[in-house]
Parts: C-alpha cells; sequence; structure tokens
C-alpha cells in the first residue's frame, strides 16, 4: 500500500522548460537556427560540387519535392478546425506565399520566380532565424513548421544564388518593389475586414518582440516598414550584382587561362 501510494504521488516527470517554451536568443534559438544553417550549407557545398550532374539534379529534385509536401501539411494543418484561426492560418503571410514560390523556382528557373525567391527569401525570410515569431518548443507540431518552412525558403534563396548562379538586376528590384506595394495595397484592407496582421501590416503587433515594435503607430509603421525593407532590399541587390560580377570575372580570367594551358599543352 505505501510503495502504490508514493509511485502515485510521484507521477512522469516534468518536461524540461525548452521542449515546451521557445524563446529568442536563448540556447534552443542558438541550437536550432545553427543547426539549419549548416544543413544548408551542407546543400549548397554539394550542389556547387555537382553542377552540371545528375547528383545535383537529383539533390534539387529531394530538396523541391520535400518543400512541396512539407508546405502542403502545414496548409492542411493549420486548416484544421483545431488550429483554424481567421486571422491567422490563411496561407497569406509573406513566408507562405515564399514557401510555394521558393519549389516552383528551383524547378522551373523563370527569372521572375527566382527574383521573389531571391529578394522575399534572402531580403526578408531571413529575419525569422534574428527574432522568431514562436513561442512554443520542440514537443509542439508549430515549432517544426516554423523553423524547417523557413529553412526551406532561405535555403532555396541561397542554393538558387550560390548554386545556381541566379544574379539580380536593377529591373529585378523595381520588380519586386512593384509586387510588394500592390500585396501590401490588398493585405491592409484584409486585416482590417479580417482583424488580422498578414503580412505585419495590419492594425496590430507580433504577439513576440519584433523590430516592428520600434516604428510608431499604426498606419505610419507600415510606410517605414515598407521603406525600410526595400532599403534593406536594394542594399541586398547591390550586394548580388557585386558577387555576379565578381563570378563572371573570375571565369572569365579562368578561361582565358584554361586556355592558354590547352595551346601551350598542344
Amino acid at each position: 500500500m505505501a510503495m502504490h501510494a508514493m509511485s502515485a504521488d510521484t507521477g512522469p516527470p516534468l518536461l524540461p522548460a525548452w521542449a515546451t517554451e521557445f524563446s529568442s536568443f536563448g540556447l534552443l534559438h542558438a541550437l536550432t537556427a545553427g543547426a539549419l544553417i549548416g544543413a544548408m550549407v551542407v546543400s549548397i557545398v554539394l550542389g556547387r560540387r555537382w553542377l552540371g550532374t545528375w547528383r545535383e539534379r537529383a539533390l534539387r529534385g529531394v530538396w523541391i519535392g520535400w518543400t512541396v509536401v512539407w508546405q502542403a501539411w502545414a496548409v492542411v494543418w493549420y486548416l484544421l478546425p483545431a488550429q483554424f484561426d481567421v486571422a491567422e492560418s490563411l496561407p497569406l503571410h509573406l513566408c507562405d506565399l515564399a514557401a510555394w514560390v521558393a519549389p516552383l523556382a528551383l524547378l522551373t528557373q523563370k527569372r521572375f520566380l527566382r527574383t521573389l525567391l531571391f529578394f522575399w527569401g534572402l531580403g526578408l525570410s531571413t529575419q525569422a532565424f534574428v527574432t522568431p515569431v514562436l513561442s512554443e518548443g520542440v514537443t509542439d507540431v508549430r515549432f517544426w513548421l516554423f523553423w524547417i518552412g523557413h529553412t526551406q525558403i532561405v535555403g532555396s534563396a541561397a542554393y538558387d544564388l550560390l548554386v545556381l548562379r541566379y544574379r539580380p538586376t536593377w529591373r529585378d528590384y523595381v520588380l519586386v518593389t512593384i509586387v510588394n506595394v500592390v500585396i501590401i495595397g490588398v493585405m491592409i484592407p484584409l486585416n482590417l475586414l479580417l482583424d488580422a496582421n498578414y503580412w505585419y501590416v495590419g492594425n496590430l503587433k507580433p504577439e513576440h518582440p519584433t523590430l516592428i515594435d520600434r516604428l510608431g503607430p499604426w498606419p505610419l509603421r507600415v510606410v517605414w516598414m515598407l521603406l525600410i525593407g526595400q532599403g534593406a532590399l536594394a542594399v541586398l541587390w547591390g550586394i548580388g550584382a557585386w558577387v555576379g560580377r565578381e563570378v563572371q570575372a573570375a571565369a572569365a580570367e579562368e578561361g582565358v587561362a584554361t586556355e592558354i594551358d590547352a595551346r601551350d599543352g598542344g
């Protein structure tokens, strides 16, 4: 009797805090971001090594298939009655749209899709790795949906830049600016109608600390968000264009050296 009572009072051990809660700039944040960035780096290194072979195409195909399956499951999961919230569950956030642009861009190599992937992926979605809008720990599905989803976006953009050699032009920057302005123009009235905050341009703030908290009241903060965002994308365009010129120059020099070596060898 005494032993039985002691067992019943003890109960199952409590889960550690990191299993059920997530906080920015903590150890779990660092380990998660570091591991996923490491996975992206490995994929890029293999893609560059295998470029032009069936191995690279197979690697890209697996990444595309995994992204499509994962994102389809994410959409369905958020739309299930147990999770559905009209202010959060509709696949209208920037990351929701970018997650579908990513596999399409890698698959089709269409310039418009690659442009969206570059600017949305590297210019905007990387913010999720710095200030993740997340409170659930590793035992919650939301934790994995958030981190893997953003890894698929950022990883696809980095792969397209560093392996498949997408290079942005000034026209690409103008194009993505127009797209962003149009989408924000649609999202503002939709957010007011739904009492939501899609694209973070509604009259609400994220539950977790972000840079938006420092931009003042709505609707003026939407203007600041757009200006800061487009400024960051302009810097990203400049870096991408510079990298493109350096790569082209190196390729040209390598081509000349190869031609000289072939001539001398002959």
